[in-house]
């Protein structure tokens, strides 16, 4: 019985990639001459994604150079670019990148030696590796290392409310950052790894149990936009005293929170009881980014309510991750079509903050640095812009695996 949820599950999952691989095979069907004697046509440009990737393989041969960030989100979220990449190009070389960088830390056994024995939902993210890895390669370590992660959860500490601390350094705390860091993992484990009926829905329910507190704390009806984080004991800087709740609505927390939304409802079985509770929450946050986009560039401020500040700033990996979002979800029918120009519209936006140099070397410009939790409107607007943050250099990845 399990095995062949097993398979529905993963069905599931491809439908996704194979709308996306039918259009490459349509663009390279279309580009290929009918005369066999003919001369084949100049290739033509590659896609901004494949660009940036081949980029990133050149700047940075060693994977694990990119960052000193070791076995962590920064690291892990731009390898889950180049799975994406790989899934709809079928280029080899992007799925042996993501195995350099992940065998460097995983072991025959399934054990990561250098995992910090921390609990940290930033070191969660990188086991959605294992995943593409394992179907792949078919190597049992990458099954036995998703399976070990999955189990770190049976202690991680929980609020009052059963919401996973983001750290342990931040007792109580629940940020929109940590349920992209760890519930798509956990779906998606419970569809295609998990070893009994009890594992399966354990583990969606467990992810639908985090969304659902999060939105009910972080929830702001007026601008159907959710703040960055929630403290459930409101002892730390930025808790409202009488909510917990963060001031500000932070453009790549949105970005984090509505790619979780629609990765975790990817594999999530549509019978499940918050099934519809998790879309519902989603076409909500389309409206909240629809009302917020900049119509001048189609991209999203860092502040994404206050657009009309004089020192507000359009950021780049949010709004990549927000083109993302938005158009898988008018792609597998869980929003209305009509959001489909407004990833559109927001992908010419962020096309417009690429460069590429002479020597095929590619530049994400105004990605706003790794960040907390701030305090105020101006601690977030006044942090600095980044070239080539692997944040959004992974977000115009995943945004361009959807939109070309």
């Amino acid at each position: 019985m399990i095995a062949s949820r097993a398979v529905v599950f993963r069905k599931k999952r491809h439908s996704f990639q194979s709308l996306a691989l039918m259009g490459v095979l349509s663009a390279a069907l279309a580009s290929t001459s009918c005369d066999p004697d003919e001369p084949a046509p100049p290739s033509s440009t590659p896609s901004v994604g494949v660009a940036l990737a081949d980029s990133i393989i050149k700047e940075w041969p060693d994977p694990d150079t990119i960052t000193t960030k070791k076995w962590e989100y920064t690291n892990g979220v731009l390898f889950v670019g180049f799975a994406r990449l790989y899934e709809k190009t079928q280029d080899r070389r992007y799925l042996d990148y993501i195995k350099t960088w992940v065998d460097k830390y995983v072991d025959s056994n399934g054990d990561i030696p250098s995992y910090p024995a921390e609990h940290n939902l930033d070191l969660i993210q990188p086991a959605n590796l294992f995943f593409p890895l394992y179907e792949a390669t078919q190597e049992p370590k990458y099954k036995l290392a998703a399976t070990k992660i999955r189990a770190r959860y049976a202690d991680f500490p929980v609020n009052t409310e059963g919401g996973f601390w983001h750290k342990t350094k931040y007792p109580d705390e629940m940020w929109l950052d940590g349920i992209y860091m760890a519930g798509p993992y956990i779906t998606q484990y419970g569809a295609e790894f998990a070893t009994s009926e009890e594992e399966r829905t354990g583990s969606f329910d467990t992810v639908v149990k985090q969304i659902k507190l999060i939105h009910q704390h972080t929830y702001n009806p007026t601008t159907k936009l959710h703040f960055h984080a929630w403290d459930a004991d409101r002892n730390v800087a930025w808790a409202n005293p009488d909510t917990g709740v963060s001031p500000i609505h932070w453009n790549r927390s949105m970005g984090w929170f509505a790619m979780a939304l629609v990765d975790t409802l990817e594999h999530l079985p549509s019978s499940h009881s918050g099934y519809q509770d998790i879309q519902d929450i989603l076409r909500n946050v389309a409206e909240g980014l629809k009302n917020t986009q900049d119509p001048a560039t189609g991209l999203w401020f860092q502040v994404l309510d206050k657009g009309d500040q004089p020192d507000n700033w359009l950021e780049t990996s949010g709004s990549a991750m927000f083109v993302y979002a938005l158009k898988k979800a008018v792609t597998l029918g869980y929003i209305s079509n009509d959001y489909a120009s407004v990833a559109q519209k927001g992908w010419e936006g962020v096309k417009s903050k690429i460069t590429y140099g002479p020597d095929g070397h590619v530049v994400v410009r105004d990605s706003v640095q790794g960040m907390g939790v701030q305090v105020d409107y101006a601690n977030y607007v006044n942090k600095e812009r980044v070239e080539n943050l692997p944040q959004g250099m992974f977000a115009v990845m995943l945004a361009s695996t959807v939109m070309e």
